[in-house]
């Protein structure tokens, strides 16, 4: 495994989102997607921080062939939900911390449902 798997792995295992760890390391949410895209490189003194935040040394960052744990991945709703209304945010959808009308509400809600519907057909058919 390579760093930016290395990275997004230990974040999801916390169940963190981006924007959680961004703040953890007073960096932006997109630095860490650029991090966990392999876009960009951390510094030293990044990889130090990181280091410490997950509890691993600096050569279980960066090294591809040292495995970081054996446990399953679990993501709690809480980290999902998390997740759901950062990308929500992202897109524009709506302002964090504002209110939906029922109307706008239930639209989110049908448009969601399609994707999940569309994303379950999609692995259905896939080989």
């Amino acid at each position: 495994m390579s760093f930016n798997k290395n990275i997004k792995k230990l974040r999801m295992e916390k169940g963190w989102t981006q924007v959680q760890l961004s703040q953890k390391l007073g960096v932006t949410a997109k630095t860490i997607s650029f991090y966990e895209t392999g876009d960009r490189e951390p510094s030293r003194e990044m990889l130090i921080k990181l280091a410490e935040i997950f509890n691993v040394s600096v050569d279980k960052l960066i090294r591809k062939d040292v495995p970081i744990s054996n446990k399953e991945r679990q993501i709690s709703k809480e980290a999902m939900i998390n997740d759901i209304k950062q990308i929500l945010t992202d897109i524009g959808a709506f302002e964090e911390n504002a209110s939906l009308s029922q109307e706008e509400y239930d639209e989110w809600l049908r448009f969601m449902r399609a994707q999940v519907m569309a994303f379950r057909e999609f692995n259905k058919n896939r080989p």
